[in-house]
């Protein structure tokens, strides 16, 4: 029996101009109603997500914010795993000497970036709130939940590797878009909140259902008894879910959560 629901947000619950499926608060209302707890699982922040809810909705839904490095449960934060200061300094060093990789600062009290030109500024519009203009990524005194880091080349192709090549396992990197990547601290993502989250409910991983469409989804799809990709998603991701939703235009999410869990 499905009760625990974690879904991916952007090319997964919203359509491709941002928006929540019409009927999304008809049926949070009717899973609520029966005990199925709905959790917003998303590489955005907090702020960038919470906006899309009315306020009275905030505290009924949990969220896995920055991939897993902030979680929130009935309007709490109960889990941060921020990248150390160290690691940080590091990171922000490498990504500077790799070039042209354009990096977001992802933080407790906003999300920091560089002065952005159009083009750079029109792709964190899409995606993150409360930004803050800053002259050096090193002065940033928050606590840090993640690097997002955008790379016009594409990040599968060339940030990645050359991440990986200088900080194998010490870091999670996880492709979360064609030219976006993010970066958090090893053992950091959807899929290890989301068994957290399901340990402290008292919910398993057969009993729970989990909806995404890249890479950084992969290890909570991997979690979840069931597993959706969506029908717009990677085709990576298509190969190691149980089950194809329709794709996110479609209204996939909640069409399946009608057929299996209501």
């Amino acid at each position: 029996m499905i009760k625990l629901i974690a879904s991916d947000m952007d090319g997964t619950l919203l359509n491709d101009r941002k928006e929540l499926p019409g009927d999304f608060f008809e049926v949070f209302d009717e899973l609520e109603r029966r005990g199925i707890k709905f959790t917003v699982a998303s590489g955005r922040s907090f702020d960038a997500v919470a906006h899309l809810f009315p306020e009275e909705y905030r505290t009924r839904l949990d969220f896995i914010c920055d991939n897993g490095a902030n979680v929130i449960h009935e309007g709490k934060q109960v889990s941060v795993t921020p990248l150390d200061r160290p690691t940080f300094e590091q990171l922000i060093r490498a990504c500077e000497d790799i070039g042209g990789l354009r990096i977001l600062v992802c933080a407790g009290r906003g999300t920091y970036h560089l002065t952005a030109d159009a083009e750079f500024s029109a792709e964190i519009a899409k995606y993150y709130k409360n930004h803050i203009p800053c002259d050096d990524l090193l002065s940033v005194d928050d606590v840090i939940y993640k690097l997002a880091v955008c790379d016009m080349k594409g990040t599968q192709q060339h940030a990645k590797p050359a991440i990986d090549a200088i900080f194998g396992d010490r870091l999670n990197v996880q492709v979360s878009g064609p030219i976006w990547m993010d970066v958090m601290g090893a053992g950091v993502s959807k899929g290890s909140a989301l068994r957290a989250l399901g340990k402290h409910l008292g919910i398993s991983a057969d009993d729970t259902m989990a909806f995404g469409d890249f890479y950084n989804d992969a290890d909570m799809l991997k979690y979840a008894g069931w597993s959706f990709a969506m029908e717009n998603g990677n085709p990576d991701i298509k190969r190691m879910t149980r089950f194809l939703a329709r794709s996110n235009n479609e209204n996939g999410v909640l069409r399946a959560i009608r057929q299996y869990a209501l």
